[in-house]
């Protein structure tokens, strides 16, 4: 593959880790094992099996905590065996924060994101669905990472590490 053909390669499978900005539209439905509101703090939390649906995005977590402000979702976050589905995307994490007013999804903990065998993984993963702009970073000290499938098959001369 020419230099370009890579570039333009890496470009499209970022995208396809993005997350639609359409991702707050609709109604949402959260179920679990047990609710308690709060309501003077305006703050709901749902334990055990817990599952959160938003048109095609869902969360499934240990443990959900939902703000609101005047009656409408401010943001929730969500923790423990953290489970990512949008559509053909899917991901994981030990913490996941949706922040609804500023459009803003960030995974913490061993955070991964893959699509049809292409996968981005760091510490954290903030997507910024506003702006369409990801960031991975690294655990202290440590890497990201990105694997890109390739169509091409592969042969013993084509593999090669490079330092």
């Amino acid at each position: 593959m020419a230099g370009s053909e890579v570039v333009i390669r890496i470009l499209a499978i970022v995208v396809l880790f993005l997350i639609p900005t359409q991702l707050w539209a609709g109604p949402m439905e959260i179920e679990s094992d047990k609710m308690t509101f709060l309501h003077k703090s305006e703050r709901a939390e749902f334990i055990n099996k817990v599952h959160l649906k938003r048109d095609d995005f869902e969360i499934y977590c240990d443990r959900l905590l939902a703000y609101y402000k005047n009656n409408k979702l401010d943001r929730a976050e969500a923790f423990g065996h953290i489970r990512l589905l949008q559509k053909d995307i899917t991901g994981r994490s030990d913490r996941a924060i949706l922040d609804q007013k500023n459009n803003i999804l960030t995974l913490i903990g061993h955070a991964v994101l893959e699509q049809a065998g292409n996968r981005i993984e760091g510490e954290t993963i903030v997507h910024d669905m506003a702006r369409e702009k990801t960031v991975v970073q690294p655990d202290k000290g440590g890497r990201t990472h990105m694997t890109i499938d390739s169509d091409e098959p592969h042969t013993p001369a084509q593999k090669r590490k490079v330092k």
